[in-house]
Parts: C-alpha cells; sequence; structure tokens
C-alpha cells in the first residue's frame, strides 16, 4: 500500500501523527499511545512510538559540531543575515542546573545554533558564539546588558571578519530600561531621600528612558543631552547615574537600531522561541544529553518551516523530512502570516 512504508506495520498517517504530537507537544509516549488509540483504533506499543522518533531525528551528528565545553546543535540555513541575537535560557535537569545558549538570525526569523552548558562564564558563550559563527557573515549582534558580551561580540568575533569591518554591539533595550526601573523603584523606597528628592529623580529618570525611546537617532541625541545638564543630574544617586554614564560611554550600543533599521532593539525573538517551543519544561524531564540535543534539533527545524524566511520548496522539503507523507498543502497551512507575506512578495518579484 502507499501509505504504508516497507518494513513497517502501520500506516504513515499514524506515524506522523506521533511525531506530529512529540515535536509540537509535551506529551509523554503514553499519552501518544492513547492518542493514536482514540484516534485511529490502533495501539502501537511505546518502544515503537520512540524508534519512530529516534529514526525523524535521524543522525544529528551531522548537525552536531563539537567545542571545548559540548556538541553544537546547528540548524542549516541557506543562507544567513549576519544579523543575530543571543540569548540564554535557565533550564534544571536531572545531571544538576544548566543553561541553554541560542544564537538567533533576527531578518531569517529561525534559530542558528544551540549549545547546553553548565556555566554561564566569559569563556563559554565566546566558544559558543565564535563556533556558531566561524563560516557565517557578521554585521551585528544584539544581547542583555551583561558586560562581558561587548567584549565577546566586538574582540572574539570581531577577529572572524575582515579587521575594518569589525561587528557592532547592540545591547537589549528591554533588559536596559527594566534594569533602570527596578533601580528607581529601590531609590523610592529609601528612606534616605527627601520627598522633593525623589519626585525630581523620577523626573531625571523618565526623561532618561524617554532619549532611550526616541523615534529617530538625531532625536535621542538631543534629548540624551538634555539629560546630561549637571543640573538635573544632581538629584541622581549613584546606581542611578551608573546607567547615565554608561549610555554615555557606549551611546551607539543602546540605540544603534535607530541608525540601522534591520538591527532589533532586544533580543525578544529569542524569548519568544523559548516560550513557544516549551523546551524549557521538556528538557528538565530528559535525562541523556543526546536526547536533548535530538529536542533542539527538532525545535530549530519545526520553527525553520513555519516562521524562517526560507523559500516554500526549501519549507515543504525540510517539513517532509520531519512528517512523512505530509503533503505541500498541508505544510503552506503551517506557515504563519508574516513567512505568508514574505513568500508572496517572492512570488510577485518572480513575477
Amino acid at each position: 500500500l502507499d501509505g504504508v512504508k516497507d518494513g513497517y506495520r502501520y500506516p504513515t498517517i499514524i506515524i506522523r501523527l506521533c511525531l506530529a504530537v512529540y515535536v509540537l507537544t509535551d506529551a509523554s509516549l503514553g499519552t501518544i499511545q492513547d492518542i493514536v488509540t482514540i484516534t485511529f483504533d490502533e495501539r502501537p506499543s511505546r518502544q515503537r512510538i520512540n524508534e519512530w522518533i529516534s529514526d525523524t531525528i535521524g543522525d544529528p551528528e551531522r548537525h552536531r559540531k563539537p567545542t571545548k565545553f559540548g556538541k553544537l546543535v546547528q540548524n542549516e540555513l541557506p543562507t544567513y543575515s549576519g544579523i543575530y541575537t543571543y540569548d540564554e535560557q535557565y533550564i534544571e535537569i536531572d545531571h544538576g542546573d544548566a543553561y541553554r545558549l541560542t544564537l538567533y538570525d533576527s531578518l531569517m526569523q529561525a534559530p542558528v545554533a544551540e549549545l547546553v552548558v553548565s556555566s554561564l562564564k566569559k569563556e563559554v558563550i565566546a566558544e559558543f558564539l565564535t563556533n556558531a559563527l566561524a563560516d557565517k557573515p557578521i554585521y551585528a549582534v544584539t544581547t542583555d546588558g551583561r558586560s562581558d558580551y561587548a567584549e565577546i561580540v566586538e574582540d572574539d568575533l570581531g577577529e572572524l571578519v575582515a579587521e575594518e569591518c569589525g561587528v557592532a554591539h547592540h545591547r537589549c533595550l528591554f533588559h536596559f530600561l527594566r534594569n533602570i526601573r527596578d533601580a528607581l523603584s529601590r531609590e523610592l523606597e529609601s528612606v534616605h531621600h527627601s520627598n522633593q528628592r525623589k519626585v525630581r529623580m523620577a523626573i531625571v529618570t523618565s526623561e532618561f528612558k524617554q532619549a532611550l525611546r526616541a523615534q529617530s537617532y538625531p532625536a535621542a541625541v538631543r534629548r540624551f543631552e538634555q539629560v546630561l545638564d549637571r543640573d538635573k543630574l544632581e538629584p541622581l544617586p549613584p546606581k542611578l547615574e551608573k546607567y547615565v554614564s554608561d549610555v554615555m560611554e557606549q551611546f551607539d550600543t543602546y540605540v544603534g537600531h535607530l541608525r540601522d533599521e534591520w538591527i532589533p532593539s532586544t533580543t525578544n525573538d529569542c524569548e519568544q522561541y523559548y516560550s513557544n517551543t516549551q523546551s524549557a519544561q521538556r528538557l528538565r524531564r530528559l535525562h541523556n544529553l543526546e536526547r536533548i540535543n535530538g529536542v533542539l534539533w527538532q525545535q530549530q527545524r519545526i520553527r525553520t518551516v513555519k516562521e524562517g524566511l526560507i523559500s516554500r520548496e526549501e519549507s515543504v522539503e525540510l517539513a517532509q523530512e520531519m512528517f512523512p507523507g505530509i503533503s505541500s498543502d498541508a505544510v503552506s497551512e503551517l506557515f504563519i502570516d508574516s513567512k505568508q507575506r514574505y513568500l508572496r512578495s517572492r512570488d510577485l518579484e518572480v513575477d
């Protein structure tokens, strides 16, 4: 029968259902078994379902690059934009605390590489980023505000590109503004400041935040120069004044997105990827690092199919590798709205 692969007892549609539930949800093998029974009146064993899942993962060794701190799980994109975001996710798994490092292509809207490590030391992150980007274009990387990141991006990644080009480092504006808000809240709760000083402190901090939220680069410069007025800075305590000093020293790393529209202002791409893939919960229950890497690889591929700005043909081919027998029309239904618009614009260009 066309619907049954050689050497298989069950139809392809049952296998595809098991794979879809496994990839898209946090269901256990027992739950997948129940879903198949309810849907098709068939009950493959958990071992057989597990074999199907393992076969779909295939031989991911070609997608894994050995590094000093573990195996890098790499996605396969037809091209890379050179504009990336980097973030990490804390996960608690059986062998102890761990971190999921993620590099995301902001313009292609797809993950580039991931690595599970036990430490967030500077050398670990530098090793991850340099290995993930060793053979790819690099123009800009957006990170959160940790001080080590600037040196890693500008120095370690800078060595991978031509000396006259360099790599632009951009700090996540969301994280930075949140830190300012938290610092201001602590100062407003302090008994060491008068009410009058607290009001002035709040006004100056608000003006400072508005400078970073400006709609254009010249407007940001103009507003920031107004904040730097010494009379205005006087009510700021040292912790808040340090934020102003940091921006003064590295202004473009905070508002670089206003000079170049392609640079993302935040690391939201990674944050959304984490929340949509549900991998934090799944990884906590897995005992084997190989299995964890298999899940990461699957999540990279399904994200690329649904949202990655790659061609329709490449998307269909990738989806059919994951879900045997799925039609090209069904794959198209998986595409989110922004990808649908992207593909329509490509079709118009061809016409």
